[in-house]
Order: structure tokens, then C-alpha cells, then sequence
């Protein structure tokens, strides 16, 4: 975290509310009170990105939706099934696993099947989609 906004002292009551409002309710940063100011606390942008990158691969589906992502995408029933049945690691998650998490699915690709390549980005997608 790093220090977003400073309020030095001395400074009014009406000040301080306005600060408290403005930094923590509006823009929800941590509001932190030394002898000599208040601090707004908020997350650097690395701080931002590796949340979001842990939100999006801890998104989850159930091993049915997935089936039907990668028909979405173009993929037969007969493909994806050849494809599992060569893969069992892959087969066995899908099978005994109650969800399926993006960060998951994500450690296999790039996967090929059949003439179609799965990205990592085209994971994310359908994770997102599914979530809304």
C-alpha cells in the first residue's frame, strides 16, 4: 500500500470529515491518523493487478459448463472425449473435482485439439462470462 492523499494538521473538524469522506466512503482507502496528519492508504497499481489476477483464477464452473465452453468454441463431444481419454490427469480433474477454477484450467494451455488452439486468454474469457 502507499500513502494516496495527506491532510496536515492542524486542520478543522469540517476538514477531517471531508477527508474521511472523500478518501475512505468515496474512494475506499484506509484512513490512518499520526501525530502529525491523516493518511489516505490505497493499493499501488501491482498491488490492484495481483488481486485481480488472483480473483480471476480463483473463478470457478462446474465440470458440465466447461464440457460446454469448449463445445461453444467448436469442439465435438467426440473430440473433447478423445482428448480427455489421452490426457488422464486432465480427465480424472474434470471427472472428480466439483468445480473447476480458471487458475486451473489456465496451467494446461495452450492446449490443441483437433484444429483449434485454447489460449489462456480465451480461459479467462469463459471464466468471466460465466461469472457475469
Amino acid at each position: 500500500m502507499e500513502i494516496k492523499a495527506e491532510l496536515l494538521k492542524p486542520y478543522s473538524e469540517n476538514q477531517r470529515l471531508n477527508f474521511i469522506v472523500n478518501y475512505n466512503h468515496n474512494l475506499g482507502y484506509e484512513i490512518r491518523e499520526t501525530e502529525t496528519k491523516l493518511e489516505a492508504w490505497g493499493y499501488t497499481g501491482e498491488e490492484k493487478e495481483a488481486q485481480e489476477k488472483k480473483r480471476v483464477n480463483n473463478l470457478t464452473m462446474t465440470p458440465l459448463d466447461f464440457i460446454k465452453v469448449l463445445e461453444s468454441l467448436g469442439l465435438s463431444l467426440e473430440e473433447i472425449n478423445n482428448f480427455l481419454d489421452s490426457h488422464l490427469e486432465i480427465k480424472t480433474q474434470l471427472q472428480y473435482c466439483n468445480l473447476v477454477y480458471c487458475g486451473v484450467v489456465k496451467n494446461f494451455t495452450p492446449i490443441t485439439i483437433g484444429e483449434l488452439t485454447i489460449t489462456p486468454e480465451m480461459i479467462e474469457h469463459a471464466f468471466k462470462s460465466k461469472e457475469g
